[in-house]
């Protein structure tokens, strides 16, 4: 049972301005990670929502790394159809909330939804590619832009082997 529960005691909240892949909201591990807006109610709205779609997911038994299958690989929901109704459900559950929360702030949905679902993600690997196809790259963003590779994949991998 406890391993279908998020550890309250752990649980750490991050914005980001580089995410593993081109998403506004992620979570892993101890973690749940929020793309940086530079807006506190985007982000306090994007962690609520992933802490909720997190908590269902673990509580229902379903593994968190699926659900980055689902995010990235669009033939997975075939592969994993209980799972995909589930996390379909669960995801909009969690959009029932941040719908709530940005309504009782007074704020528009509509409009705060297209913010979310239109900005362009900066991701980690997005920056080595974006580097490589000029004609001259720099090898100090190269460098750098490994170095957050790294650290975004080395914190997926610490926290999931710490789960």
């Amino acid at each position: 049972m406890k391993s279908r529960l998020l550890d309250l005691k752990k649980l750490k909240f991050e914005l980001r301005d580089i995410m593993r892949y081109d998403d506004v909201g992620d979570y892993f591990g101890d973690t749940i990670v929020a793309y940086d807006f530079k807006d506190e109610v985007v982000s306090n709205a994007i962690f609520l929502h992933e802490f909720i779609e997190y908590t269902l997911i673990k509580s229902a038994g379903i593994d968190p790394t699926l659900i980055d299958k689902f995010d990235m690989d669009k033939a997975s929901p075939e592969e994993f159809p209980e799972e995909y109704a589930l996390y379909e459900k669960f995801h909009d559950l969690a959009n029932l909330v941040e719908r709530q929360f940005i309504e009782n702030l007074g704020l528009n949905w509509e409009e705060h939804d297209k913010v979310v679902n239109t900005v362009k993600v900066n991701t980690a690997v997005e920056a080595i590619s974006e580097e490589l196809h000029k004609e001259n790259p720099s090898e100090a963003i190269i460098e750098r832009a490994k170095e957050d590779v790294k650290e975004e994949i080395g914190d997926t991998l610490e926290d999931e082997n710490t789960s």
